[in-house]
């Protein structure tokens, strides 16, 4: 008698280590999903701010912390814009807050960056900063929607 709660603790057991083999590689594929994010979201994304474009990072550096909270100052060259006044091959400088400590590897590289503007009146000039949660890795998926919410939008104005 002993035996059967044994055998069935065994077999849920099995059970649920099938479950999880097979639900394993869905979750790790959703997070490397070139097709998130969906386009409605990109389109909310562009809409709320001032400049979209694809970028390439040449230098990065902390400029300001506060307690658990990285401020970094990014200067980077456009490879595509997608919205904004910046066009391919000019260099930008914006910041990037991120949760400390944060690392390098992720301020190199080439990114997607919605980016917000705020008037500097001491500078008189405009300051960039990025638009929380919005950097992506650029991929062709994602460029692909970026032209299109870029075309469809340059339709709207005419």
């Amino acid at each position: 008698m002993n035996r059967r709660p044994r055998e069935r603790a065994t077999s849920i057991a099995a059970v649920c280590i099938a479950i999880l083999v097979v639900l394993l590689p869905v979750g790790l594929s959703a997070q490397t999903d070139d097709t998130w994010p969906p386009l409605n979201y990109l389109r909310s994304d562009f809409k709320s701010v001032r400049v979209v474009a694809h970028v390439r990072i040449r230098e990065s550096e902390i400029v300001n912390k506060i307690p658990g909270y990285d401020n970094w100052r990014i200067v980077a060259e456009v490879v595509e814009p997608f919205k904004g006044k910046f066009r391919k091959g000019e260099v930008i400088e914006y910041f990037h807050g991120a949760e400390a400590p944060s690392k390098k590897e992720f301020f190199t590289g080439e990114k997607i960056v919605f980016l917000l503007a705020e008037y500097d009146k001491e500078k008189k000039a405009l300051r960039y900063s990025v638009l929380e949660n919005s950097t992506l890795t650029p991929t062709p998926n994602r460029v692909k929607k970026l032209r299109l919410i870029r075309a469809s939008a340059k339709r709207g104005r005419r």
